[in-house]
């Protein structure tokens, strides 16, 4: 079973992101889709012929949202992109490849997040590196010595205007290469309740050199998986 999460970006007013539906897929004839407490927000609308928060919508195949956010077979992007996110394109993954690449398009402000695991009593989650744009061209220039296997750094960005959970990644001091997910910095903050920075970290598995900015750098974050610490614990990603 898997299970992902729908963001939606405020662009009306805050430019926030906001957890609105989850998606589970039960198995390969079996999809679940169910709105959160995010999507109660007052500028959200509904997806066509979704419109009951309250409902449970069930499918035997991948609803047209999801299915819409994936390349084509047919275009040779479509294999590279899941060589950037560090799968095979043979093992049809959508699920996750949706989840570690964003699903991101032009034309909405939305993007599909992955649900971090516990493994061996470790919170794992892959992630492309974001906020590139936002870099200067000298910091732009910080990923072309980067190498897969090379650890970053991190910082809360405290003095963000326009986000105050924004936490900046770098190699070495003062070499910026971009930012968490905006969907991690309360979890990391979260986890440095309960462990030493030193014992959290964020590993490079993959630099794409050809790629795109948004899937240049793979990313993977790993730290203890203490007692009382749950991923997404906020109000908005409980289902409505």
């Amino acid at each position: 079973m898997k299970s992902v999460y729908v963001m939606w970006q405020d662009m009306a007013d805050t430019r926030m992101w906001h957890p609105v539906a989850k998606l589970t897929q039960q198995s390969e004839s079996d999809y679940l889709f169910k709105y959160t407490k995010g999507a109660n927000h007052k500028s959200f609308s509904c997806f066509p012929n979704m419109e009951d928060k309250s409902k449970v919508y069930k499918s035997a195949t991948l609803f047209n949202f999801f299915k819409n956010r994936l390349i084509p077979e047919s275009r040779p992007e479509h294999d590279s992109l899941f060589a950037w996110a560090g799968l095979s394109s043979d093992c049809k993954d959508y699920i996750q490849l949706l989840a570690i690449s964003g699903g991101e398009k032009k034309t909405d402000h939305f993007r599909i997040v992955n649900i971090p695991k516990n493994e061996n009593a470790f919170y794992t989650t892959k992630f492309f590196v974001s906020g590139v744009n936002h870099l200067t061209d000298q910091e732009k220039g910080n990923a072309d010595n980067l190498q897969d296997g090379d650890r970053l750094d991190f910082e809360f960005e405290l003095d963000n205007h326009y986000d105050n959970k924004a936490t900046l990644l770098f190699k070495e001091a003062e070499k910026k290469v971009g930012y968490l997910p905006h969907y991690l910095c309360n979890d990391l903050k979260r986890l440095m309740d309960f462990s030493d920075k030193s014992e959290i970290s964020i590993n490079i598995l993959k630099v794409n050199t050809s790629a795109p900015a948004q899937y240049r750098i793979l990313c993977e974050l790993k730290a203890p998986w203490k007692n009382g610490f749950e991923p997404f614990d906020d109000e908005q990603f409980k289902e409505i």
